[in-house]
């Protein structure tokens, strides 16, 4: 899902967008158990580390490195992996809490830095009991352009379906870098990279479709979006400008795994821009994208879109109230005409939210006075109106990114 490793005050329009994301799918940071909510049927105890029982990892940006978490379903647990946390630091100095966070391969973690060693990535390949090894070569790569980049979307940094290419935005001098995932992780720049955008398009936030063929990337124009850009993906990393962009407010997309679709929004965490719409995108056999609004209930600041193969569930976290939590709407997403159907029943409540990569589960950020306190896990597949609640645990906010055990 990618957040951003910033505590969000509701309003504040320069830490709004940043801290609620599964980065990468979103961006963020945190300390988990820093947070004095109730633990639910959860806790945060140290576990054994297994990964069986469809266990899933949760990774976290902390401040001063990586920590690692379970969600053992069965015992209705997440739980602390033990070993499964690194230090960043230099001399007596930790790192801050991370900007970035992707994954790709399902074995291979990626953080990147906006103020830490003058802008750098770090890369850790995932072990089977959820421990993380560095990435030889990738500790840490120097990326001086993200140090301008540190108030950008949600899904600033993000790899291809495949796991085979890392883009991130270089918002200050308009670019795209791209990076090719070697054997064991090795992120090398693609011959194409960075890819200039056309002049005056600032980016905000990027989406690829659930085929990895397309990137889509929306220009920030003061507190909102006015078009987005669409570039074919070569297998080397390449992009190729589709057409000139498309005039839409989409701020931030997701799509489905099918390669048909792109859901989006075009709200954000820091303000209610009263649009009560969300914007589904049909990806014609160019990429190019055909809109059409859908009206619903309340005003989408974010938008999940469910990612395995055959998976039909949106969920949209509609724009906080003033403890920081939205309403949260399901839709039966028809992967053949691109219809949204409401789900009925659903009374949870979230900041925002993030499935693991098998769509089994979702992940709903809870927040008290506009910060984040709490992580909620849904098991999806036994009710899409999320009344099947696995586990809880107290966390600050941060960086995080769900990862499906191998």
């Amino acid at each position: 899902m990618t957040m951003k490793g910033r505590a969000l005050l509701v309003g504040i329009v320069m830490l709004a967008e940043m801290w609620l994301v599964g980065c990468g799918h979103y961006n963020c940071g945190a300390t988990f158990g820093a947070s004095s909510c109730s633990s639910g049927s959860g806790g945060l105890n140290s576990g054994n580390g297994n990964s069986g029982n469809g266990a899933v990892y949760l990774f976290v940006a902390d401040a001063g490195g990586i920590q690692g978490e379970v969600l053992d379903p069965t015992a209705g647990t997440i739980k602390t992996i033990p070993g499964g946390t690194v230090s960043i630091t230099s001399g007596s100095i930790n790192a801050p809490q991370s900007d970035f966070m992707a994954v790709a391969q399902g074995k291979y973690l990626y953080s990147g830095y906006s103020t830490w060693l003058g802008g750098t990535i770090y890369g850790w390949s995932i072990t089977a009991g959820g421990t993380l090894n560095a990435i030889t070569g990738t500790q840490p790569l120097s990326a001086p352009y993200l140090v301008g980049s540190f108030q950008i979307g949600s899904q600033a940094m993000i790899t291809n379906p495949a796991g085979t290419l890392l883009f991130a935005l270089d918002q200050t001098n308009e670019q795209v870098y791209v990076y090719t995932i070697g054997t064991g992780g090795v992120l090398a720049p693609a011959t194409s990279s960075p890819m200039a955008l056309p002049p005056g398009f600032k980016p905000f936030n990027m989406a690829i479709d659930g085929l990895g063929k397309y990137l889509y990337v929306s220009n920030e124009v003061g507190l909102g979006t006015t078009e987005v850009a669409t570039y074919s993906i070569g297998s080397n990393g390449a992009l190729a400008a589709v057409g000139t962009p498309l005039s839409t407010p989409i701020r931030q997309m997701q799509g489905d795994a099918s390669g048909k679709f792109m859901v989006g929004t075009s709200g954000g965490f820091f303000f209610d821009n009263g649009d009560k719409t969300l914007y589904v995108g049909a990806i014609g056999q160019s990429g190019a994208l055909t809109v059409t609004p859908i009206k619903i209930t309340g005003v989408p600041a974010a938008v999940a879109v469910q990612p395995n193969t055959g998976g039909n569930i949106v969920y949209a976290f509609d724009f906080p109230d003033s403890a920081g939590n939205g309403t949260i709407e399901g839709f039966q997403f028809d992967l053949s005409t691109g219809a949204l159907t409401a789900i009925a029943g659903i009374t949870a409540s979230g900041a925002n939210g993030e499935f693991d990569p098998s769509g089994k589960y979702l992940f709903v950020v809870e927040a008290a006075n506009g910060v984040a306190n709490a992580l909620d896990a849904f098991d999806v597949s036994a009710s899409s109106a999320l009344t099947t609640h696995v586990a809880n645990v107290g966390w600050a906010p941060g960086a995080w990114q769900p990862v499906d055990a191998q």
